[in-house]
Parts: structure tokens; C-alpha cells; sequence
């Protein structure tokens, strides 16, 4: 199973890639400046999960076992690597989530895991550690400080999934008539 969900990460992850990097060609005639990390290594998992008191849900895990991080892939937000949760920035970023979740008018539970942040952007993207289901999933929450919930994806793959579509309608519309079709799934 996780080399089902590993092989369908990688291809998703691939795919979002080289979208995105069209869309920066197209929209901004420039790279998009994104970076995929190195694998995390099983024994940093391992102590992440230990630190956290949890097991990740495996299609998480497994992204992060392919890459450990992705600078930019939300444009000011970035998958968070083990490491960038380190720093003092993104540290500050994760408080001021967890007492947003605690506090907020529509509070959530403050052991969510943030996954996509940035120092300086208030879009996040979280695991919602009360949605686990039986498989060890989790959803995925897209969520900004102003508007709240934009969107709830079923795993890791289903996160990249729409990410990806969204990113192909950019392109579309940055291209009108000359998108020409979409790449096959």
C-alpha cells in the first residue's frame, strides 16, 4: 500500500511541479522559484512523530519521505520541511496558529498540525488531527486567517490533486484560447 501511495504522490508531485512552472512562464515569464526538499530520513519521522505524540497520516508521511519540504508551493507559503520547523519565524507562525485555533470565533483544535505556512503570508494548510479516520488519514485543511476554512481534501494526494487543477485553470485563463488541453492524469 505505501508503494501505491508513494507511486501517486510522486507523480502528483511531479505533475504540480511543472504546472506551476508553466504558469510562472506564462503569467510572470520567470521560473517560480520553487524547490523540492531531499527525503526526510525514517529516523527524523520517527522522532517527529514521538515529539508530536501521534503517528502522521501515511500520505503525508510518505510526501515527506519524497520530499521534505517544498519551498514555495504555495507561492508565499511552503510544505514545511522537518527542519524549517526549527526556525524561530516559522516556530512564531505555529504559535500564533495554535492560539488562532484556540481563540478564534470558530475555534478549532490547537494540536492540528500546520503543514503549508509561511513567515509572512496568512494562508495556511493543516492536517485536522479530529478528522483521523480508521486508515491513519487525516484531512487536509486549506485555511486563511481571514476567510477561515476554503477547503477540506480527504489525504495528501487529494491536496496536490486540486492544487494541481487549480494551477491548470490559471493557466487557462492566463492563455485563453492557446491552453490547448490538459495534460493526461
Amino acid at each position: 500500500m505505501a508503494k501505491d501511495i508513494r507511486a501517486r504522490l510522486q507523480a502528483l508531485v511531479s505533475k504540480l511541479y511543472q504546472a506551476r512552472e508553466e504558469f510562472y512562464q506564462v503569467a510572470f515569464g520567470q521560473s517560480a522559484d520553487q524547490v523540492l526538499g531531499p527525503p526526510a530520513s525514517e529516523q527524523q519521522l520517527q522522532a517527529f512523530e514521538r515529539s508530536l505524540g501521534y503517528a502522521l497520516p501515511p500520505s503525508y508521511r510518505e510526501m515527506l519521505l519524497l520530499h521534505d519540504g517544498w519551498v514555495a508551493l504555495e507561492d508565499e507559503a511552503d510544505l514545511l520541511s522537518l527542519a524549517q520547523r526549527r526556525e524561530e519565524e516559522i516556530r512564531d507562525r505555529v504559535k500564533s496558529f495554535k492560539k488562532m485555533m484556540r481563540e478564534g470565533e470558530d475555534p478549532y483544535n490547537p494540536d492540528n498540525l500546520l503543514i503549508v505556512g509561511g513567515a509572512d503570508t496568512t494562508f495556511v494548510v493543516y492536517l485536522d488531527i479530529d478528522a483521523r479516520r480508521a486508515d491513519g488519514e487525516m484531512d487536509v485543511v486549506e485555511y486563511t486567517y481571514e476567510e477561515g476554512e476554503l477547503a477540506r481534501h480527504k489525504d495528501m494526494a487529494a491536496y496536490l490533486k486540486s492544487n494541481y487543477d487549480e494551477v491548470r485553470a490559471w493557466i487557462k485563463d492566463e492563455m485563453g484560447a492557446d491552453a490547448g488541453p490538459d495534460p493526461k492524469e
